[in-house]
C-alpha cells in the first residue's frame, strides 16, 4: 500500500509538473511571437520611416538650395537688363573711342550703387564697352590697367559661346585686397553678330555659400555644383571627390549606389547641376540608433513577461496540485474539508464533494435498477409462452374446421397463413434475414387481406433482380403494408392498388411502399414527419410507421430511416445500407 502511494505521489507531482511547464511555454509563446513579429515590423516600418525623411529632407534642402542659386542668377539677369534700359549705359557702350562723350558717369553711377546696396552678395558691377574698350563700376570709371580686379576681362575675351548669358568661377580679391572665390555672370549686348559690350556681376560665392551652408544637415556628405555628365565644376562644402558616383540617374534624377545617395537638380538659366550627397553610413547609423532603442524596450518587455508567465503558471499549478492530492485519497474526499483560500480551488473541491455524494446515490439506483431489469427478463421470457399458444392454437383451429367441412376452406386458409405470420415473428431469432424473408411474410399477409377484403385492392412488385439476398432486419413491411391499408385502402370499395419496389442505389437499399387511397391530411402529417425527425422515442397513432424508423435508426444510424409523403396517395421510402452475406 506504501508503495502504491509514493507511485500515485509521484505521478501527481510529474502532471502538475507538467502542467505548470505547458501554461509557461504556452503563455511565452503568446508573448514572444507577436513580440517577434513587432520587432521585425518595427525594423522594417523604422527602415521606411527614416529612408522618406531622409529622401524629404534632402528634396527640401536641394529645393532650397536650387531656389537659392535661381533667385541669383535671375536676379542679376533683371538687373542688368534694367541697367541696359538706360540711355546713359547705352550711350556709354557705343561710344566711340576718342569720341565726343554723351553720357553722364555719376548718373550710371548711381544706378550701380543702388543695385549694390539691394544685393550684398554682390563684389562689384561691371560694365565693358568692346566699341571704345571704357570700363566703369561701382567704384566710378576707371582705368583697366590700374583697377584691382582684371580676371574678368580674360574669361569674357575668351568665351566663344553662343549664349548672351554666361557664368565664371574665379579667384579674385576685394576692395581691400582680400583673396576670395567670385562667382561673376555675364550679360552680353550684341548688335547682329556684333559685341557691344558686356555687363559683369560679381557675387561673392565665398559668402553665398556660408549663408546657404545653414540648410546643411548631419547626412550630408557634399553639395557641388557640375554639369549634367557629373563633371565637377564648383564645390561648395564636404568632399567632392567622388569617383564612385556610377550609374544612371532615375526619373526623380536620383541614383544609389552602395556608398551614397545622390540627388541633382538643374540651375535655371546655366547648364549647371546641383549634386547633393547623402551618406549611407549616417543613415545606418540613425537605424542603429533606432534598432538599439527598440531592442532594448523588447528586452525589457520579455523580462517583464517572463516575470509575468511564471506568476500565471505558478497560479494555475498550485490549484491543481492541491486538487490532485485530494484526489489521490477519494476515500476521505466526504470525511474531510481541505481550506481552500482561492474561490476557483473551493468550487472545483466542492463539485468533486458533490460528485463522490451523487456517485453513491447513483450506485444505489443501479443496483436497484439491476434487479428491475432482471425481473423485467424474466417477464419478457414467460411472455414468449403466449405467441406460440396463439400459434399452436391456431394451428389447432385448422385442422378443426378441415374436419368439419371435409377438407380446406376460406377459415382454413386464413388461419393457416395467420399461423405462418407468426410463425415467422417467432423463428428466425437472427437480427438480420434475407430480404427475400421479409417479402415472403408481406407476400403471406397480403394474401390474408385479400381474402378478408375479397380483392378490393390489387398489388403490383417491382423488385430488383439483385436486391433479395440483402440483409435486413425483421418485420419492416408488414407493418407498413398494415397502415397502407388500413389508413388508405380500406375507405375505398374498389380500384386500390398497393405498389412495392425495391432497388439499390450506390450504398443504399431503397424499399418504397405506395398505396393510392385517402393520403395523409397535411396537420396529421407534418405531425408524424416531426416525430420522426425527433430524437426522443415517443407513441404515436402510427405506431407501425414510427416504430420501423425508430428501429432503423437505432440498428443502423441517425442517417437511415424512413421518409414520408402524401400526395394523390402516400408514399413510404426505407432508407437502408446494402448488407450483404459474406
Amino acid at each position: 500500500m506504501m508503495k502504491r502511494e509514493n507511485r500515485n505521489s509521484k505521478r501527481t507531482r510529474y502532471f502538475t509538473g507538467r502542467i505548470f511547464f505547458r501554461n509557461f511555454l504556452m503563455l511565452m509563446a503568446l508573448a514572444v511571437v507577436p513580440m517577434l513579429l513587432a520587432i521585425f515590423l518595427g525594423t522594417y516600418s523604422q527602415r521606411v520611416v527614416v529612408e522618406k525623411e531622409v529622401a524629404l529632407y534632402n528634396l527640401r534642402t536641394v529645393s532650397l538650395l536650387q531656389d537659392s542659386m535661381d533667385e541669383l542668377f535671375e536676379s542679376c539677369l533683371q538687373q542688368a537688363d534694367y541697367l541696359l534700359s538706360d540711355n546713359d549705359i547705352n550711350l556709354f557702350l557705343i561710344t566711340q573711342k576718342d569720341g565726343y562723350t554723351f553720357y553722364h558717369n555719376d548718373v550710371i553711377y548711381k544706378l550701380m550703387k543702388v543695385q549694390m546696396q539691394a544685393n550684398p552678395d554682390f563684389l562689384g558691377i561691371y560694365i565693358y564697352s568692346n566699341v571704345n574698350g571704357k570700363f566703369v563700376s561701382n567704384y566710378g570709371e576707371t582705368s583697366l590697367a590700374r583697377f584691382f580686379d582684371t580676371g574678368w576681362l580674360e574669361d569674357y575675351q575668351s568665351y566663344d559661346g553662343e549664349n548672351s548669358f554666361f557664368y565664371a568661377f574665379r579667384d579674385g580679391q576685394t576692395s581691400h585686397l582680400q583673396p576670395v572665390r567670385i562667382l561673376s555672370l555675364y550679360k552680353i549686348l550684341t548688335v547682329g553678330e556684333q559685341r557691344r559690350g558686356v555687363i559683369v556681376y560679381n557675387i561673392n560665392f565665398d559668402q553665398f555659400i556660408r549663408k546657404i551652408s545653414q540648410y546643411r544637415g548631419e547626412y550630408d556628405i557634399s553639395l557641388s555644383l557640375r554639369t549634367e555628365d557629373g563633371s565637377l565644376v564648383e564645390p561648395l562644402w564636404g568632399e567632392n571627390d567622388l569617383h564612385s558616383l556610377n550609374g544612371s540617374f532615375d526619373e526623380n534624377n536620383r541614383l544609389e549606389t552602395d556608398d551614397f545617395i545622390v540627388y541633382r537638380s538643374p540651375v535655371e538659366f546655366s547648364d549647371l547641376y546641383l549634386y547633393s550627397v547623402l551618406s549611407r553610413d549616417a543613415l545606418q547609423a540613425r537605424l542603429t540608433t533606432s534598432q538599439a532603442t527598440l531592442i532594448a524596450v523588447v528586452a525589457g518587455v520579455c523580462l517583464l513577461v517572463l516575470a509575468l508567465a511564471i506568476l500565471i503558471s505558478m497560479r494555475i499549478y498550485h490549484p491543481f496540485h492541491k486538487i490532485l492530492e485530494e484526489l489521490e485519497t477519494p476515500a476521505g474526499l466526504l470525511r474531510n474539508k481541505v481550506a481552500i483560500t482561492q474561490d476557483e480551488e473551493s468550487f472545483i473541491l466542492e463539485s468533486i464533494h458533490s460528485m463522490s455524494a451523487k456517485n453513491e446515490e447513483i450506485t444505489e439506483e443501479l443496483s436497484r435498477r439491476v434487479a428491475l431489469l432482471k425481473q423485467a427478463q424474466s417477464v419478457a421470457l414467460q411472455s414468449q409462452i403466449n405467441p406460440h399458444f396463439l400459434h399452436n392454437t391456431l394451428d389447432s383451429i385448422s385442422w378443426a374446421t378441415m374436419r368439419l367441412t371435409g377438407g380446406k376452406n376460406e377459415a382454413s386458409v386464413m388461419l393457416s397463413k395467420l399461423a405462418q405470420i407468426l410463425r415467422y415473428s417467432l423463428d428466425d431469432v437472427d437480427t438480420l434475414v434475407p430480404l427475400q424473408k421479409e417479402l415472403n411474410n408481406t407476400r403471406i399477409y397480403l394474401e390474408l387481406q385479400e381474402l378478408r377484403y375479397r380483392n378490393a385492392f390489387q398489388v403490383e412488385w417491382d423488385i430488383q433482380d439483385d436486391v433479395p439476398d440483402c440483409q435486413v432486419i425483421k418485420i419492416l413491411l408488414q407493418p407498413i403494408v398494415e397502415n397502407a391499408i388500413q389508413h388508405g385502402l380500406k375507405p375505398m370499395s374498389r380500384g386500390g392498388l398497393l405498389k412495392i419496389s425495391a432497388h439499390t442505389d450506390g450504398e443504399l437499399l431503397l424499399i418504397s411502399i405506395f398505396d393510392n387511397g385517402a393520403g395523409i391530411p397535411a396537420e396529421r402529417l407534418a405531425s408524424i414527419q416531426s416525430v420522426l425527425h425527433s430524437d426522443m422515442i415517443q407513441q404515436q397513432e402510427s405506431i407501425g410507421i414510427v416504430n420501423v424508423h425508430q428501429r432503423i435508426r437505432l440498428f443502423y444510424g441517425e442517417e437511415y430511416g424512413l421518409e414520408l409523403s402524401s400526395d394523390q396517395g402516400t408514399l413510404v421510402t426505407l432508407k437502408l445500407p446494402v448488407v450483404r452475406t459474406v
